[in-house]
């Protein structure tokens, strides 16, 4: 089983994965888990003229790493292997789309816990997730 698990970087998501890892003995066998970053876009045009291409490269990739650190090492820590994935783009669709692309079996995600109507108002990557994707989404709370 492949196991596509998100963060963001917040306590929020890393709470996520340590109520998976709690969880991670309900798999026959270990999983293989690529763990996913996935930061929104910047307008590009504008930064690329003001700081040039590599800069902004260099922001994704430095947000990317900062953001994916403390899951890497609750991860490291645990002994369970994984695969880092730094990716561009608008969250939601994005995470469906490499989770397809990379022959994941589940999503796990965390939620914010913000309720039904923060969601209804301002949406949410989980909610998104959930909306789109064909492939079972498992939401930590």
């Amino acid at each position: 089983m492949k196991i596509l698990l998100t963060t963001d970087g917040s306590k929020h998501a890393l709470e996520a994965i340590e109520a998976f890892l709690a969880r991670i003995g309900w798999f026959r066998e270990a999983p293989a888990i690529e763990l996913v970053h996935v930061h929104p876009p910047i307008p590009v045009g504008r930064a690329v003229a003001w700081a040039g291409k590599e800069a902004v490269e260099r922001y994704y990739a430095e947000e990317a790493t900062a953001a994916l650190a403390p899951a890497e090492e609750l991860l490291a820590r645990r002994e369970v292997a994984f695969k880092a994935v730094k990716l561009v783009g608008d969250p939601g669709p994005e995470i469906v789309r490499h989770a397809g692309a990379a022959g994941c079996d589940l999503i796990v995600m965390g939620s914010r816990g913000h309720g039904a109507m923060a969601n209804l108002v301002m949406g949410s990557v989980a909610t998104k997730v959930l909306a789109v994707s064909k492939l079972p989404v498992m939401v930590m709370r």
